[in-house]
């Protein structure tokens, strides 16, 4: 028998025919892993939204880029140093400028603060001052002395001869270059104690200071 040479368009429809074929095994397969898809060639302009569903998902299979965090802050520390009298000294005279307490500081910068309450000791009323309700005002006075730079409270610890108990409260800067004294010292125009006596002195970077005219 004589074989015939297929013909021109016999050849070319086994061709797509197989094309044809090959397409739709490839399209066919299923991708079981990750490594089967090549990064960036899925993006999300490929899939319609809510065509995958949380169920689509296995757990631990997608995973957020972790957000770098910036490290805190540094937060500013600060030392202070602190002096306290819970009472004393008791029964000072009139007129005499008494030392209350001392605290020594290293060098540097410090914000100083002093507190105290001073109570009056009166003596024997005077019966004619009693009658007459003289307005009899008698005061108290405490310097807060920190190596040179002083500052002071005035109060008044008898009114009409009547006991004042009055607090005393003083502040100021000051910038030692060596380890210093600061100082509370006390008087009164009548016998006097003190009690709650405190100097604080805070350690700070630096002190800016602004004159008034």
């Amino acid at each position: 028998m004589k074989l015939r040479r297929p013909s021109p368009a016999l050849v070319i429809s086994s061709i797509a025919l197989v094309v044809a074929c090959t397409g739709t095994a490839v399209a066919a397969q299923v991708i079981t892993s990750s490594s089967q898809i090549k990064n960036g060639a899925v993006l999300s302009a490929d899939i319609k939204d809510g065509s995958v569903q949380a169920r689509d998902i296995k757990n631990g299979t997608i995973t957020a880029n972790k957000l770098k965090t910036a490290p805190a802050a540094a937060v500013g520390t600060s030392t202070a140093f602190q002096v306290v009298r819970k009472t004393g000294p008791e029964a000072q005279p009139a007129n005499q400028l008494i030392r209350v307490a001392t605290l020594t500081v290293p060098a540097g910068a410090y914000a100083v603060t002093a507190n105290t309450v001073m109570t009056a000791l009166p003596g024997p009323q005077n019966p004619i001052q009693a009658l007459v309700q003289d307005n009899l005002a008698i005061g108290g006075i405490c310097k807060l002395d920190a190596a040179g730079d002083t500052t002071q409270s005035l109060q008044n610890v008898v009114i009409n001869q009547r006991q004042v108990p009055a607090t005393f409260s003083m502040q100021t800067t000051r910038t030692v270059g060596a380890p210093s004294d600061f100082t509370l010292d006390c008087t009164a125009g009548i016998a006097w104690r003190l009690s709650e006596t405190s100097i604080i002195a805070t350690k700070v970077s630096d002190i800016v200071l602004t004159n008034i005219p």
